[in-house]
């Protein structure tokens, strides 16, 4: 039995963005994060908050340091396999975890979230069409896995969802790593797993759901239910709207539909998962002045990517 028992639920809209901006640890490929061992999170190839937001400001990406901004969390961009990135001007190509780089301009057609021409945008893209020239288009785009998109539903839904989630304990009851349930069987399941994605990383969609899928079912897996998501949708005026709760991947989808959004992704998860709302700006950051405004008791600070949204104005209802 656990000590504590927490039942997390945040649901925002942001209405007024002044700026989006993209903070990677690095622009070159790192390695993945290691799920399938039992000594905790590594904090190689990241960075906390302040850390991200002081290398920012020597980028001269933040120009305004009295500006309120709120940082979202996305750190399974440059953690996990599918979880790819672009920053215009930074990285020379799209990148991802050094074991899936050789791969990624290879593979099926991402799930991004990202900013093109001027527009947030939620779309798929497909790397084989990648040129310097098209990736102008975007200031910078991340890749999560689809839990909406459009009127997909039911069982295509469930097949779109698998082949993207590269860590099996998000769709599958799967205790890996440190976690108080894991089990030496669990933690070998979720690597025969990690072994079949890897092995389909460049394989169709419905290839890899298949053999991912055909193992679940002849080990008897269920459906991972209380994992904590962090989901990120668009309505029609663009407004970026979040939840973060837990539940079935595609039950969370159907819960930020209601928000008017038609296609969400899911970027991070448990205790990597933080939303802090700086209304002070870059001065409030330096004393620590800020609001957090969701995070799991069993938070980790160093990440790989956030999303700094610069707001019109420090107002919220």
């Amino acid at each position: 039995m656990s000590s504590l028992q927490t039942n997390v639920r945040f649901e925002q809209k942001i209405t007024r963005i002044h700026k989006i901006h993209l903070s990677l640890s690095q622009f070159s490929p790192p390695k993945k994060k290691e799920l399938d061992g039992a000594y905790g999170h590594t904090k190689a190839s990241r960075l906390t908050i302040k850390e991200h937001l002081k290398k920012l400001l020597m980028e001269k990406r933040i120009l305004d340091c009295n500006r309120p901004f709120i940082v979202i969390s996305v750190r399974n961009v440059l953690a996990n396999l599918r979880c790819i990135s672009w920053l215009n001007g930074y990285t020379k190509t799209p990148i991802s975890v050094s074991e899936e780089y050789g791969a990624l301009f290879k593979s099926r057609p991402y799930y991004l979230l990202g900013e093109k021409k001027g527009r947030l945008v939620i779309e798929q893209w497909d790397p084989q069409t990648w040129n310097p020239d098209s990736g102008s288009d975007f200031s910078w785009f991340i890749s999560g896995v689809p839990v909406l998109w459009d009127d997909v539903d039911g069982d295509d839904l469930f097949r779109t969802i698998v082949p993207e989630a590269a860590d099996h304990s998000h769709v599958w009851r799967l205790p890996r790593g440190s976690h108080p349930d894991a089990t030496d069987k669990t933690r070998g399941q979720w690597k025969n797993l990690q072994k079949i994605f890897m092995k389909n990383m460049t394989a169709s969609r419905e290839s890899a759901f298949d053999e991912l899928n055909d193992y679940a079912v002849e080990n008897r897996l269920e459906r991972e239910d209380g994992y904590l998501h962090n989901v990120i949708g668009l309505d029609e005026n663009r407004h970026l709207c979040q939840l973060v709760a837990s539940g079935k991947l595609e039950d969370l989808g159907r819960q930020i539909e209601k928000q008017g959004v038609k296609r969400a992704l899911c970027f991070d998860n448990s205790g990597s998962i933080t939303v802090q709302f700086f209304k002070e700006g870059i001065a409030g950051a330096i004393t620590d002045d800020y609001s957090c405004l969701v995070a799991a008791p069993n938070h980790r600070s160093p990440g790989t990517s956030y999303l700094i949204v610069e707001l019109q104005d420090g107002s919220f209802k």
